[in-house]
Parts: structure tokens; C-alpha cells; sequence
């Protein structure tokens, strides 16, 4: 608690929204720690804010991990965005045959600035953990001990309603690969229907953080155990 400096890129967010010396708001690092504020000077270079007690809100781990195709463009930012406000606790960035954006930087500022507003638009303490990319094989290899996989296919059978340690797969819209197809099934992966059409890469996300409850971290709304 006490004074912090705010950066630059939230002293311009704090002077686009015309807030004056004085004027309340809240401040978290994405890590978990909220604290109640109010603003002691600010210009469009920089924002000094007195924070009262920190709050600290524990840690909400999802059993399951989301892992897709990268996106292009700026779908990539619609999937994160919906990743955060779901509830999703891990994203991983998969590389796939048919993969048309093959690299990424889990680092990269415009990243960041995208889980930064997912946090805000949600209002949620913790921000998403994003997963540097792997290939299927290696996400596969690498599971936890008793881990179900599950791969979207519209052919595929309902989602589980149980919530458990599992990865769900989301390949790109052409689909996984006949050799990645081989790889699933060698590793017991169980196909799932999301829907009866053809999803793109970040509306199949969206759909199966919503309706596998394995993704939302227990206590968070629309987790299995709060009734939702």
C-alpha cells in the first residue's frame, strides 16, 4: 500500500477517461493482488496513485488447459479476450499441420496489453497464463498423469460435465491433419461436438471454455461446483 507510479500506458489510459487528482479506481498486477485507489497527480505521462490495503485473491487453477491453433491477426486478440472473461486458467498455443500463424511470443507487449484489458473488461485479479507454442506431440508428451484429451470434431460426442485434469484441442479450420488425427487417437484423445457447423479457430475456444468445466478454475462463475 501507498504511493505507486502507474506506466506510461495506463497514464494515457487514465487520461483518456478524463480522471482528475482525487478521482477513485482500482489497481492490480495480474498476479492476484487488488487494492482500492485514488489518484494523486496524473498527466499523460505519468500517474501516481495512493493505494489502500491490498487485497489478495488466491490463486483459481483450472484442471483443464485450452490449447488451440494460433489466430491471425486480430482474432487473436478476440480469443484471449474471451479466454479471460470465461475463465480459462491456460492457453496453449499449439503448431499443427495445417496451422497458417506457426510462431508466437508469449512476451510480446501487444500480448500483454491485450491480458491486460481481458483482466479489466472481466475484473478478474489473475491474468490468463499464456503457454509458449508446442507441437501437438510434445502437448501430449508432456500431460499430467491421467489427463483426458479431448480434440473438437463436429462429429464428435457431447462434452464431459465432470470437471478434471484434461487438455482440449482446437485445431485450425481446416482441421487436424490424418497424422495428428493418428496422434490423438494413439493417446486415447476422445472426440467433442461443439457445435454442428464448422467454428472458427476462436469461436470453437470460446465455445468449449464455456461448456467444459474443466477450464473455468473451481469457485469461478460458471464453475462446475457453484451450481452454474
Amino acid at each position: 500500500a501507498g504511493p505507486i507510479e502507474l506506466g506510461a500506458d495506463e497514464a494515457r489510459h487514465v487520461a483518456a477517461r478524463r480522471l482528475r487528482a482525487g478521482a477513485s479506481l482500482v489497481v492490480f498486477d495480474g498476479a492476484g493482488r487488488v487494492a482500492s485507489a485514488r489518484i494523486e497527480s496524473s498527466d499523460r505521462r505519468s500517474t501516481v496513485v495512493v493505494a489502500d490495503a491490498i487485497e489478495c485473491a488466491p490463486a483459481a487453477v483450472a484442471p483443464g488447459v485450452l490449447a488451440t491453433a494460433i489466430p491471425k491477426g486480430d482474432r487473436l486478440s478476440t480469443l484471449l479476450q474471451m479466454a479471460t472473461q470465461l475463465g480459462v486458467g491456460a492457453w496453449q498455443p499449439l503448431i499443427l499441420d495445417e496451422s497458417v500463424v506457426r510462431k508466437l511470443d508469449p512476451a510480446a507487449p501487444r500480448l500483454e496489453r491485450i491480458l491486460i484489458e481481458g483482466c479489466k473488461v472481466a475484473r478478474r485479479p489473475w491474468r490468463l497464463e499464456v503457454r509458449a507454442p508446442a507441437t501437438l506431440d510434445e502437448v501430449i508428451a508432456e500431460r499430467g498423469e491421467g489427463a483426458l484429451v479431448l480434440y473438437g470434431d463436429r462429429d464428435g460426442g457431447a462434452p464431459p460435465l465432470e470437471a478434471s485434469p484434461m487438455i482440449v484441442a482446437i485445431g485450425p479450420e481446416a482441421g487436424f491433419s490424418a497424422s495428428e488425427r493418428r496422434t490423438l487417437e494413439a493417446a486415447g484423445a476422445r472426440p467433442v461436438s461443439l457445435a454442428p457447423h464448422n467454428l472458427r479457430i476462436e469461436t470453437a475456444a470460446a465455445a468449449a471454455a464455456a461448456c467444459i468445466p474443466a477450464l473455468r478454475p473451481a469457485g469461478e462463475p460458471g464453475a462446475a461446483d457453484d451450481g452454474a
